[in-house]
């Protein structure tokens, strides 16, 4: 092969890689001193170069010109085996670089088979692998479909770049609101949460930063136009669209929609929020399967008790009929009873596990004293039996757990801190010398 015919395969090769010219030559040159030097055993200061213009190739050991006609069939399969790895990573991180930009967003990509569950699709230059766990449920991906999803992962993996897709994560909604609603892409209208139980529910938290617009309304559209192209894509999986809110209170009540919702309370002896609806509203607050509460508990990061108005007046009476016994030992008056009734603590395991401090700040206001406050533990204690002796060490076990992780996301906060002014070329800050924010 002369010159002007080893340009042209280069020139072929490289609209075909879609890889500079200049960069196969320079992988080519590398390929052919690492095989000729085996050949030569060349000991001094082996070059090679491939004139850019002509594509003779010119070889020196030590500035002595050295044959290239004697090099032989082996030395040029290994010249053909370096040269074909040099060109797989550079593609590998050509494709790479373009892909891990795009993580995080959604990619449009043709299917191309099934394997073992995983569905592979062509994203042009590369291919991409949408996991079983990854799939809507019940979808059929068919080979030449066109298939939407959210770029996931991009990472390298020897000699290839492994693309992970999904049609499951929340953010594939987001993702989608973007595309589909100019106000959440213009930034208008911010997305504050979702969660999903993929191919069934999605509950979508958004709020307006302009007063004058209505988010919930703008991310339906006129008469369902923009969330239906949505819920299209998701193969009709329902989505619930709720006004955010500061007042947690008001965010649940929100969340739990279209249920009506009669009262929220409040319960922070059992870190949870008590919702009561009427009877003919619990069966679609609590939802199918629990899904609604559930999905309503998880954008809410609130854990929610939902009951009927019935049971809650029996839920405080069984309250009132427990602490009677508190009332009967003499630690307890008929006056704190209702205060306690009104602030959940209606149960001898709730305030067993609960210190003498714990009870002094939660009823401040009604001026408990520190040593009734210690006799309504003990004597509470003295009280239970073995189950309610079990629940009252969970709660222990959960208030001491949730102080560890409170700990610990301080811990990494102050770290994570400290990190950024080092890096800002900050000296850190001293407690208590008012250089930091409380």
């Amino acid at each position: 092969m002369n010159g002007s015919q080893l340009l042209q395969r280069i020139d072929i090769l490289s609209r075909e890689r879609g890889i500079d010219k200049n960069l196969i030559i320079d992988h080519l040159e590398k390929a052919m001193i690492q095989a000729a030097q085996k050949r030569f055993d060349a000991k001094g200061d082996f070059t090679l170069t491939i004139d850019r213009e002509t594509g003779e190739m010119r070889a020196f050991e030590d500035d002595q010109p050295v044959s290239l006609e004697t090099l032989g069939r082996i030395v040029a399969n290994v010249a053909k085996q370096v040269f074909v790895q040099g060109l797989k990573e550079t593609e590998r991180d050509q494709v790479f670089d373009e892909f891990a930009g795009r993580a995080h967003t959604l990619a449009s990509g043709t299917v191309l088979r099934e394997e073992r569950g995983m569905v592979i699709v062509s994203l042009g230059r590369a291919e991409a692998i949408l996991p079983r766990e990854e799939q809507l449920p019940g979808e059929i991906y068919r080979a030449g479909a066109v298939v939407r999803a959210y770029v996931l992962k991009v990472e390298k993996k020897g000699q290839r770049v492994r693309i992970v897709l999904s049609r499951t994560h929340g953010n594939f909604v987001r993702e989608l609101f973007k595309q589909e609603i100019p106000e959440v892409a213009d930034g208008l209208i911010e997305i504050k949460g979702i969660v999903r139980e993929p191919g069934r529910r999605t509950k979508i938290a958004v709020a307006a930063l302009d007063p004058r617009i209505d988010p919930v309304g703008s991310c339906v559209g006129m008469r369902g136009s923009r969330i239906t192209k949505v819920t299209d894509e998701l193969g009709g999986e329902k989505i619930d669209i709720i006004p955010w809110a500061e007042d947690p209170a008001q965010f649940i009540e929100n969340s739990l929609k279209p249920a009506r919702v009669l009262r929220i309370s409040y319960d922070r002896f059992r870190e949870r929020a008590r919702v009561v609806v009427s009877q003919d509203q619990l069966p679609l607050a609590i939802g199918k399967a629990g899904q609604n509460v559930r999905l309503s508990a998880r954008l809410t990061r609130y854990k929610i008790d939902v009951m009927s108005e019935e049971n809650a007046v029996q839920a405080r009476a069984k309250g009132s009929e427990e602490l009677q016994r508190l009332i009967d030992a003499g630690a307890l008056d008929d006056f704190m009873r209702e205060t306690f009734l009104d602030n959940h603590l209606d149960s001898l395991a709730v305030l067993a596990a609960q210190t003498p401090e714990i009870l002094l700040e939660a009823f401040i206001e009604n001026r408990l004293e520190a040593p009734a406050a210690e006799k309504l533990v003990s004597v509470a204690n003295e009280l239970l039996n073995e189950e309610q002796k079990r629940e009252r060490d969970d709660i222990i076990r959960a208030r001491e757990e949730a102080e560890r992780r409170a700990a610990e996301e301080a811990e990494n906060l102050a770290r994570a801190e400290a990190e950024a002014a080092a890096a800002a070329g900050m000296p850190p800050a001293v407690p208590g010398d008012g250089s930091a924010a409380g």
